[in-house]
């Protein structure tokens, strides 16, 4: 077993393309490590709980449910080759595969979302090798993301726990390209489980959303379940509307594409009216975070993983009290947020992270200690008048005016 800090050194270990023109295996990991170290380090809450494994192959260790990990943890059983064989290309969809499911929630998720999705599906020519990725794929079902994603709405459900999040339209995706693949291949048998795992995750979702639009007083767990069943419908889309998809059944398509978008009796129409909040509510919050991706300060612990904006007062509110940070640190965190608001336009979340700084942090943030560590444009930003409004706005007052506007989007279905 190889640790991704092994792959590392002054000068990246492989050369660029060395996977048949894609990243290299190792070069892969360590944009993983770099993202999440804590993953490799030892220093995460579950690292103890991943359960020793055996197998010559990266597969054979993936099918539990922290698999992905696994994965990482044998990521020296996949080589770099100018030219894969069907055993090589497997190999690597496998670590693609548990890269992107440990990174994709990360600050910097790991690129690799096209093999997965399409080119690893499309080029294995070996029945062998396809079973391989295709029982791997379907046993996604079963992998626990909790430990890389705090983007989720986890729901009690018939005494159980109910997670729902965007790993959930990653998987998806994934199980859109299997189908694809074995369509490619006409082997429809295989393809038709696809389908019904598809089908079964899109069923979960719409279920999980219409059940807590019915509850009162749920208008803001409402919301981010909006924006995460739009964010998977649009997953399912990308792959099943692409020029990829040409050799797939029109009923296949009929029964899951644009189900954000028209024909609303499918799944109860539970993605349209999803889409409807999400268009009117959550869209500002969909962007992909570039501003956090240059704090590094963000990549220390799991536990600063951001959450699903814009309701985002409680991780504000941790970043002020983070034990490990000096003082310059925290000014550095303050300083990226503030960047953010004002490159992101139509965000709130950002707004409402600074909120929960301020009221937690002594002195807030005008702190004297804080603003000695920002620069004098930035301590200006920190004044202006606008920011100022929004982060005055209570907790309370904030989230009961998202609240209507999710009754407010319903109401107009």
């Amino acid at each position: 077993m190889t640790s991704a800090a092994e792959f590392q050194g002054a000068f990246a270990p492989e050369r660029r393309g060395a996977f048949g023109g894609f990243i290299g295996p190792k070069n892969l990991l360590a944009l993983v490590d770099s993202a999440a170290p804590w993953l490799f380090d030892g220093s995460h809450p579950l690292h103890a709980q991943v359960p020793a494994t055996s197998g010559s192959r990266p597969d054979e260790h993936g099918h539990h449910a922290l698999g992905w990990w696994s994965i990482l943890r044998h990521a020296d059983l996949v080589r770099a080759a100018d030219a894969p064989t069907a055993a090589d290309r497997a190999d690597y969809f496998a670590l693609c595969l548990a890269c992107h499911f440990a990174s994709v929630a990360t600050y910097v998720p790991t690129d690799v979302d096209a093999k997965i999705r399409h080119a690893l599906w499309l080029e294995q020519d070996d029945a062998a090798e396809l079973a391989r990725m295709r029982e791997l794929a379907l046993a996604t079902v079963h992998w626990d993301t909790s430990g890389v994603s705090t983007r989720a709405v986890v729901l009690e459900k018939a005494g159980r726990r109910e997670r729902h999040s965007g790993h959930d339209g990653e998987r998806l995706s994934v199980l859109c390209g299997g189908l694809v693949g074995h369509h490619h291949v006409g082997d429809v048998t295989n393809a038709r489980r696809f389908e019904v795992a598809i089908d079964e995750e899109l069923s979960r979702e719409a279920a999980a959303f219409d059940d807590v639009v019915r509850q009162k007083g749920r208008e803001t767990t409402v919301a981010g379940l909006a924006a995460i069943l739009t964010h998977n419908a649009g997953d399912v889309m990308q792959v099943l509307g692409s020029k990829h998809a040409r050799h797939l059944p029109a009923a296949v398509k009929l029964r899951f594409t644009d189900l954000a978008r028209e024909r609303f009796e499918r799944y109860g129409g539970a993605f349209g009216r999803a889409a409807a909040v999400y268009r009117n509510v959550m869209a500002p919050e969909g962007h992909r975070n570039y501003p956090l991706r240059e704090l590094k300060e963000l990549r220390r612990s799991p536990e600063l993983l951001l959450p699903i904006a814009p309701f985002l007062d409680d991780w504000g509110a941790r970043l002020a009290l983070w034990p490990s940070w000096s003082v310059a640190e925290r000014a550095n965190v303050v300083a990226g947020l503030v960047d953010g608001c004002r490159k992101v336009q139509g965000q709130e979340g950002y707004y409402r992270a600074l909120a929960g700084f301020d009221r937690a942090f002594p002195g807030g943030l005008d702190s004297r200690e804080l603003t000695a560590h920002l620069g004098a444009r930035l301590r200006k930003e920190l004044k202006d008048a606008k920011l100022r409004q929004k982060i005055a706005v209570r907790r309370e007052s904030f989230e009961s005016s998202y609240a209507k506007r999710v009754r407010a989007a319903l109401a107009a279905l």
